[in-house]
């Protein structure tokens, strides 16, 4: 339920068992999988902003984390939403739109 996000020869997605994985575009071989099972049927919505790429998953908890083959590498997790989130974030500058079952909320990163 996700378009993995393609960076530097790697795809970069969330399993349908709801775990983020990276794997190597050229091979199809895995690099990593994260141990830990996110929001509902293995939808997330992944986007990237540069040096980092965001994940969405619809139990509300956005993922910042680095595009890297080495492991799962986080940044930062902010809870953004209460409610489901299925739509993608907007990215604009330092501020991220989040769309859930309820509402439209404007998050500023600093």
């Amino acid at each position: 339920f996700n378009s993995p996000i393609l960076a530097e020869g790697l795809l970069f997605g969330l399993s349908n068992r709801g775990n983020l994985f990276c794997l190597n575009a050229a091979t199809g071989e895995t690099a990593w999988t994260d141990g830990t099972p996110r929001g509902q049927g293995g939808f997330a919505a992944t986007v990237s902003a540069g040096p980092v790429l965001f994940a969405l998953p619809s139990d509300g908890w956005l993922l910042v984390y680095k595009p890297t083959a080495a492991g799962y590498e986080e940044i930062a997790r902010y809870q953004v939403a209460q409610t489901a989130t299925y739509a993608h974030p907007v990215i604009s500058g330092s501020r991220i739109f989040i769309r859930d079952q309820d509402a439209v909320s404007l998050w500023t990163l600093p």
